[in-house]
């Protein structure tokens, strides 16, 4: 192109008449107005290649990151999961210990007391995939993004997260200040390698009660009778029944966390495929 308006302003230069100094001093400013004007639409044409080519490099990270993102997405949907399975098995076995601290005449002994207690004691810690997030939010890259609609729910999906880490959070911190200074006096001769069936936890915990359950109590203390009679504490109902209210509320959160991560996985597909 820059040949052409080249070859063209060389033709004007041409054609002008010859012979006197007005038409050299012309012709000279003719020459001098063409190269300014190359000059000109030559850097007007390079910034319009660079500024393809940025797009062109922003459309590929963004189309990069929300593939990548993808696979973060189908992390997080294992292991909610694994946390949803956690929890509703976490309502079973509280709502077993309910049902007998409300109805004494139901049976109970030691070993089952064991297995459904025993659950309890643990929690599962809250845990997001965000790296390709993290990336390009660091790197700046989210700036230079077109679809802001898709960018928005991505970022509101992470920042919700928090919420998700505080009802884990404070769960652990009342197992550790009110569950298990409730459950101190107790003896504990009644775990065996059996309680660990009941026990879903991420690693599980089998050895320790396989380990446990060899070390023989020669107390002659038997658990059953002390179990039921602490099954009419006060305090206990009382922690089971908040136990029970912040499961149902984990679940819930869940729930929704898995909703929030299939309609952005639907967004994401349809933006990679146009």
């Amino acid at each position: 192109m820059l040949i052409f308006f080249r070859n063209i302003r060389q033709k004007l230069l041409q054609d002008l008449p010859a012979g006197k100094a007005g038409n050299k001093v012309t012709r000279y400013l003719a020459y001098a107005i063409g190269e300014i004007f190359l000059v000109v639409i030559g850097i007007l044409i390079a910034l319009q290649v660079n500024n393809w080519n940025e797009q062109r490099k922003s459309r590929e990270a963004e189309i990069n990151f929300y593939a990548a993102l993808l696979d973060d997405l189908d992390k997080d949907k294992v292991k909610i999961d694994q946390l949803h399975e956690f929890y509703s098995h976490r309502v079973e076995v509280l709502t077993w210990l309910l049902a007998r601290v409300r109805n004494p005449a139901l049976e109970i002994n030691g070993q089952e007391f064991g297995q459904n207690v025993e659950p309890l004691y643990y929690n599962e810690t809250a845990i997001i995939f965000d790296a390709a997030f993290d990336a390009s939010k660091s790197s700046g890259a989210f700036n230079n993004f077109k679809n802001k609609t898709l960018l928005k729910q991505m970022i509101q999906y992470y920042s919700e997260f928090q919420m998700i880490e505080g009802v884990m959070t404070s769960t652990l911190r009342l197992i550790e200040t009110a569950f298990e200074p409730l459950m101190a006096p107790l003896p504990k001769n009644y775990l065996s390698g059996i309680s660990s069936d009941l026990v879903i936890a991420e690693g599980g915990n089998k050895f320790f009660y396989e380990h446990l359950g060899q070390v023989k109590d020669e107390r002659n203390i038997f658990p059953d009778p002390i179990i039921r009679e602490f099954m009419q504490n006060p305090e206990f109902e009382s922690y089971l029944v908040g136990d029970l209210g912040r499961a149902f509320n984990s679940i819930a959160r869940l729930n929704k966390r898995q909703q929030q991560i299939d309609s952005l996985q639907a967004e994401i597909n349809l933006f990679l495929q146009d």
